[in-house]
């Protein structure tokens, strides 16, 4: 055995062994990240592990039946005629350490959880982030619901609703936004836990037992750092609308009052609830059109509820505005195909009607401004687009909190170019309203639009954490240029998309790159949309806009950010963009309050954009 190994030292095996296996971790390194730079095959870097494993015994033999000489390649001699074998030189220890250095790394990313050290995929999202808490911050759980048909949630998701509607006027309150909040509905994670998720130090939670004419309402204030019960009541109250605001009142009222013991909060403001109707009935509707309304879910049934509730309550203004929200919703989200004329119809009346209750209606002023909006980017109307952003402007001071005004004031900023300021709308829209899909969806389609693509991704992982994005809503071209070739394949079939083409492939290819423009594979998408009536007109835009010069393939295409996306400015050169500029109003805009900064005035009364 030693006559062996000394001949295995001879013949140099050991060190070719060495040296292989450096030399082939290194080589699979390359492998590894010329794969994700390249959109090479998933499958590469295992094969050439397969091909480095397979030609290891052989490079082996070689290293035994012959040797490398000033002459070149020969056979090696016997034991007998070698000279004798010398002790360990300088290169052989660099060898030797080289190995050390390759087990210790391989060693080390095998323990090393993947998520931890390997670069983030869409499907590694990261998780959350560590947040600085206030100690006057609180969140609002939804209450459960301990009716004896267990079918009043709306109405027990209501009630928390309102009263963190309440605490939200607070100064110097700190309250998590209901969305945030609400995800956390029946979870089995520890108090602690779930305000160390939302990032606050006091967490409100209760249930709602309704029982024939009567209601009990359990609420308790727990401190999240040590577990402890701040305060804790339950109300017993007669179902009427009267009875539930002032219960309402008299909670908001005790929490800040147990929190003004705890904390140095000054003097605890004195709260009062506003009835918004006094029709119980009318009441328990719009709660449960609230509850689908946000979630912008069955919304002809929604308008249902309230044409209930107002016939029932008249005066019921925020019946009246949320109606005025749902005309023109409904038809974008496939809820209703009514004419144009009947919507702009519908929501002035519903819209007009809240106002004349509430002159200080958030949303009605939203409503107003957004139809003017949309009636203008359809190429119905040509608008004044100041009045448009005065009026999204005035919407969103009166509540800064309305996440329907903030996402349609950064629809209409990005229709006009400016693409900063509409991000900003959809930034704030998400801190308030962190699983709100419409404001996720247009944070991330803005950085794209801006080439911010880093930042960009990172928006959709973060929104795909908070289940808040759907697949089929995701940007192709940013999942191409990115080098997520797996993601982009599951996007890119979805249902309402391109599920049955089967060009994925070769539309990765071409989104991959920015600048390429493929004509004939977008008439090949062209034909799949004529004979798929059912996809959704927006996502014939988005998948063709990339592929083609023809702005009229995006006209369907409800967030206008893509006509100022920095990738193509093909689109901003088309006489499709030109006109609707001009026809809008949007180049009247431009001319009295300034240029975005891809455009600029040519002469009195023109304009280009780069």
């Amino acid at each position: 055995m030693t006559r062996f190994l000394a001949e295995l030292r001879r013949r140099n095996v050991f060190r070719v062994a060495a040296a292989y296996l450096v030399v082939g971790w290194l080589v699979l390194q390359v492998v590894g990240a010329v794969e994700n730079a390249a959109a090479l095959p998933g499958w590469t870097d295992g094969f050439a592990l397969v091909v480095l494993i397979t030609a290891f015994p052989v490079v082996l033999f070689i290293a035994w039946a012959f040797e490398l000489t000033p002459e070149g390649l020969k056979k090696t001699g016997s034991l007998e005629e070698a000279p004798s074998v010398r002790l360990l030189g300088a290169s052989d220890w660099v060898l030797i350490a080289s190995v050390l250095i390759v087990v210790a790394v391989v060693a080390y990313q095998s323990l090393t959880p993947r998520g931890g050290a390997a670069p983030a995929s869409i499907a590694t999202v990261a998780g959350p982030t560590a947040l600085v808490v206030s100690d006057a911050s609180i969140a609002v759980l939804p209450f459960a619901d301990l009716s004896q048909a267990g079918d009043q949630q709306y109405f027990s998701d209501g009630i928390s609703e309102e009263i963190l509607n309440v605490l939200v006027r607070v100064q110097g309150l700190e309250v998590a936004s209901r969305t945030s909040a609400f995800q956390f509905r029946g979870d089995a994670m520890g108090i602690p836990e779930i305000a160390g998720r939302l990032g606050v130090r006091h967490v409100l939670e209760g249930s709602v037992r309704k029982d024939g004419e009567t209601i009990r309402i359990t609420a308790q204030l727990i401190d999240a750092r040590d577990d402890r019960h701040l305060w804790s009541q339950t109300y017993d109250r007669p179902f009427t609308a009267g009875a539930l605001f002032a219960v309402q009142d008299e909670i908001a009222n005790a929490i800040v009052t147990a929190l003004r013991n705890v904390l140095d909060m000054g003097e605890a403001p004195t709260i009062e609830v506003a009835a918004i109707t006094d029709d119980i009935d009318a009441y328990s509707l719009y709660l449960e059109a609230r509850t689908l309304f946000q979630a912008r879910a069955r919304l002809d049934y929604v308008d249902q509820l309230l044409e209930r509730a107002v016939q029932i309550d008249s005066d019921f203004s925020e019946a009246w505005e949320m109606r005025a929200a749902v005309v023109s919703l409904a038809v974008e989200y496939d809820f209703s195909d009514i004419t144009d004329d009947e919507v702009t119809r519908q929501t002035e009346e519903f819209a007009h009607r809240a106002l004349e209750l509430n002159p200080d209606s958030s949303m009605a002023m939203a409503v107003l401004a957004k139809l003017t909006m949309n009636r203008s980017t359809g190429l119905l109307i040509r608008a004044d687009w100041a009045n448009i952003l005065e009026q999204f402007t005035h919407a969103v001071e009166l509540d800064p909190r309305n996440a329907s005004a903030l996402n349609w004031y950064g629809l209409a900023l990005g229709s006009v170019g400016q693409l900063e300021a509409s991000l900003a709308n959809f930034e704030a829209c998400v801190r308030y309203e962190f699983t709100y899909r419409p404001c996720r969806e247009n944070q991330v389609d803005t950085l794209v639009a801006l080439g911010r693509d880093a930042e960009a991704l990172q928006a959709l992982r973060e929104a795909l954490e908070a289940g808040a994005m759907s697949p089929e809503y995701a940007s192709l071209p940013l999942l191409a240029r990115t080098g997520e070739r797996d993601q982009f394949l599951w996007a890119s079939n979805a249902s309402n998309r391109l599920l049955g083409w089967s060009g994925h492939a070769e539309l990765y290819e071409a989104l991959s790159h920015a600048d390429r423009r493929d004509e004939a594979l977008a008439e090949r998408i062209r034909e799949f949309f004529t004979r798929n009536p059912d996809r959704h007109p927006g996502a014939r835009g988005i998948v063709l806009g990339p592929l083609s010069g023809d702005g009229e393939d995006i006209v369907d295409v409800a967030v206008n950010q893509l006509f100022y996306d920095i990738h193509y400015p093909r689109y901003r050169a088309s006489a499709w963009f030109r006109t609707w500029v001009r026809e809008t109003g949007i180049l009247a805009y431009w001319q009295t309050e300034g240029f975005p900064d891809l455009c600029r005035p040519v002469g009195a009364d023109d304009f280009e954009c780069d």
